[in-house]
């Protein structure tokens, strides 16, 4: 006999999806409600679905259903199961919806013989409601796209993240160079970053002869802009640079370096890391620094340099360091469940006078769910992520 999965929809979409790929039923049911698919829950449970390749768009049936009344949301689905009930064998997810709803699906398919499954979360399990000790492992393992599309956003960049990912690749040595050499390279970096400032892309995405006066008095710096292709002669630095380059030295360089970081500790199988995301949401566009799933987790990553040497106060490039958290708190706005946050910025202003991250940035971090690393300190990005990622 067919299998046909029950799944009450809400905000908290992965679920349903992730219990989906693990039993691979025939059937879909989806019993939502008006709030739910005035957001378009169903739909994005059936896209993000395609974009695994189980295409269920033929092979579903959406009920709507009160939020508040057993007997109306009885009433609204019992005809669907008398039409449907020989031809299928029921098995109840019984994760998401309210708890109302939970309670109304398991009252009415314990009638029909229904297997009854809980998925808790965030774990990738799941285990029949009767036997909770019987838990299943589920597999997949959801990109960024595929989660992404779970909460209704697409990304608009899609066939530009493989050229991202191959150019954070080829600068390797050099982006690891100025991480390490990052304080004697500082003064150059916010020299150059304020000339390339006043360009704008559409300046560059051609190629621009860039000039600049500049007296090196180091070597580090005659090495780094020596591996970028820089010429230096006559107290002036100068090349054709392009859109990659006037991204990477106004802060995209710091962006790479984390990218590469997680690249080299999260296990392949079980992660997806995107470096430079535009995403729609709710028709406005919003670009991601980083963005990574790792045991199907998504963590949103902003990476931040300072603006100037003197900095003011806790300002960082395009805003303060509160500017960063409270914008990370607005993003989880438009995701069901909370993204986890990390802020990555060279500023040794978020740093008290022992050294430690302030106490007001830790506590505000904690509230938007967001750790920050203090790269003017930290020597290790690779073993610092390491430690709070695979604990």
């Amino acid at each position: 006999m067919k299998t046909c999965l029950v799944s009450m929809v809400s905000d908290q979409t992965i679920p349903n999806i992730l219990i989906t790929t693990a039993l691979c039923p025939d059937y879909l049911l989806l019993i939502s409600t008006e709030s739910m698919e005035k957001k378009k829950k169903s739909q994005s449970i059936l896209n993000c679905l395609s974009v695994l390749n189980m295409d269920y768009r033929d092979r579903s049936t959406g009920i709507l259903v009160p939020e508040g009344s057993i007997p109306d949301f009885y009433e609204n689905v019992i005809d669907w199961i008398k039409v449907n009930r020989n031809q299928y064998k029921f098995i109840v997810n019984l994760t998401g919806g309210t708890k109302l709803m939970a309670l109304a699906a398991y009252e009415i398919f314990k009638n029909y013989g229904a297997e009854m499954v809980y998925m808790p979360i965030p774990e990738n399990i799941y285990f029949p409601v009767y036997r909770p000790t019987d838990t299943v492992s589920v597999p997949m393992r959801l990109s960024v796209e595929a989660y992404l599309t779970a909460y209704g956003v697409s990304i608009i960049n899609r066939k530009d993240l493989e050229n991202a990912r191959e150019l954070a690749h080829s600068r390797k040595a050099s982006t690891y160079y100025l991480f390490e050499n990052y304080k004697d390279l500082e003064f150059l970096l916010q020299h150059m970053g304020k000339k390339l400032r006043t360009l704008r892309r559409k300046d560059v995405k051609s190629g621009l002869y860039f000039s600049m006066v500049y007296q090196i008095e180091k070597s580090v710096e005659k090495n780094f802009l020596s591996q970028l292709g820089f010429v230096c002669a006559n107290g002036s630095v100068s090349k054709r640079v392009y859109t990659s380059d006037w991204n990477y030295l106004r802060g995209g360089w710091l962006e790479e370096r984390v990218f590469l970081a997680l690249e080299s500790i999260l296990p392949r199988d079980d992660s997806d890391i995107c470096l430079g995301v535009q995403c729609a949401v709710n028709g406005n566009d919003n670009e991601y620094d980083v963005l990574f799933t790792y045991k199907n987790i998504l963590y949103v990553v902003e990476c931040k340099s300072l603006e100037s040497p003197i900095g003011n106060g806790n300002q960082i490039k395009g805003g303060t360091i509160n500017d960063f958290l409270y914008k990370l708190g607005a993003l989880r706005q438009h995701f069901g469940l909370t993204p986890k946050g990390i802020l990555a910025t060279t500023s040794n202003k978020v740093l008290d006078k022992n050294g430690d991250i302030k106490s007001h940035l830790v506590d505000r971090g904690r509230q938007f769910n967001t750790q920050l690393i203090p790269l003017w300190q930290v020597s290790d990005p690779e073993g610092w992520l390491k430690e709070r990622l695979m604990k």
